[in-house]
């Protein structure tokens, strides 16, 4: 015969659930567990407070003060515009600021240090030497999210390029009003030279423009008589470099008893150029900075309609995509300079439209992430 009590698990079902807070100590238990982590949080927040302080009467210099150079040396108004630049930097640990001077230096690898009462610092925070953009979220890139008026913004948001050269901009226009401004050099952006009363001359000539604005890094403009893009960007160029050189090549020796000479490794006749030398000659280089513009522009932008740029620098070549898509590729004769001077966004003279979504990244873009930054296009 079945133990019918065996089968009837309903049994355990029927005592009515025990009231947790009738047990004292089961009670006291959970209030000091509860307790703790608040506890625990609250130190971390503390902890981290204390991390982000600024220490006065500190210096944050270089471990070997001797053979220290700072990462930047800028003279700001106030010790936060001097973080917000460390902040920036993703090389920067920390700065030293003079309440004095106002000079804030940046520094890599440095060490607090006990200074007068003119001198403060600021350590970065573990959290923000970890830091990376992320890459699936570029409205955290965004530095204008619209505007059809003037906007300047201050070159401290932007941050350093992770590796020379290597940065983007992505920005959607529309023009409404294509003769707004017409005969001139209508400006859309540009970062770097700085506009002192917020308008612009007429530009008819791209020449006169570039030597009143020779620091564009980058510039956007609309052409006087055309509905053509111009893009333009300052970069430094190393002339009269030594490329190499070669114990045994183009070096002229001469036979002490015959008196007769020749060039050494010589790839033709007796009249091949001799004024190469390879002899562990040195040569002194000179860097020279000038504005360059993309050849032919980008043509035929529509009116009326809202479209995405995208401008991929990539050291010395640059990628532009129309709404998504590669419509130039242009080799630059140097590498791009960056500044930290302002962003200005369409000060006048400038064209009749809106811009929306201007992100910077200082990074390269893969295809994938241009794509990524159209679907932001609203």
């Amino acid at each position: 015969m079945v133990n019918n009590k065996l089968l009837n698990k309903s049994t355990f079902y029927e005592k009515e659930p025990e009231n947790i807070f009738s047990n004292l100590y089961l009670t006291g238990a959970i209030i000091i567990v509860a307790f703790s982590f608040v506890g625990y949080a609250m130190y971390n927040y503390m902890n981290k407070l204390k991390e982000d302080e600024i220490k006065n009467n500190s210096s944050f210099y270089g471990e070997d003060i001797n053979l220290y150079e700072p990462l930047f040396k800028e003279q700001v108004n106030t010790i936060n515009e001097c973080i917000d630049m460390c902040k920036n930097d993703i090389i920067c640990d920390g700065i030293t600021y003079n309440d004095k001077s106002q000079i804030c230096s940046g520094t890599k690898n440095g060490l607090l240090r006990n200074e007068t009462s003119n001198y403060n610092a600021w350590v970065k925070p573990q959290e923000l030497k970890l830091f990376e953009y992320d890459k699936k979220d570029f409205t955290k890139t965004i530095i204008v999210g619209y505007t059809k008026t003037k906007t300047n913004i201050s070159g401290l948001k932007f941050a350093n390029p992770y590796m020379l050269g290597h940065f983007s901009y992505s920005f959607n226009l529309t023009i409404y009003d294509f003769y707004k401004n017409y005969g001139s050099w209508r400006h859309i952006f540009h970062k770097g030279t700085s506009i002192d009363d917020g308008t612009l001359v007429n530009y008819q000539s791209w020449e006169n423009l570039v030597k009143d604005f020779p620091n564009q890094c980058i510039g956007v403009w609309l052409a006087p008589f055309t509905n053509n893009l111009r893009i333009s960007v300052t970069t430094e160029i190393e002339t009269n470099k030594n490329n190499g050189f070669y114990n045994h090549a183009f070096v002229e020796k001469c036979n002490s008893n015959t008196k007769d000479c020749y060039i050494t490794d010589m790839p033709g006749g007796n009249w091949v150029d001799r004024s190469r030398q390879g002899d562990n000659s040195t040569t002194t280089t000179k860097t020279i900075t000038h504005i360059e513009f993309f050849d032919n522009d980008l043509q035929n932008i529509p009116i009326n309609k809202n479209i995405n740029i995208t401008i991929n620098f990539k050291g010395t070549n640059v990628e532009i995509y129309y709404d998504g898509k590669i419509v130039k590729v242009v080799k630059l004769d140097g590498i791009p300079k960056s500044n930290k001077s302002n962003l200005y966004v369409m000060n006048d003279k400038t064209f009749g439209g809106e811009i929306s979504n201007l992100l910077y990244y200082p990074d390269s873009l893969s295809y994938e992430n241009v794509n990524d930054i159209l679907k932001l296009k609203a």
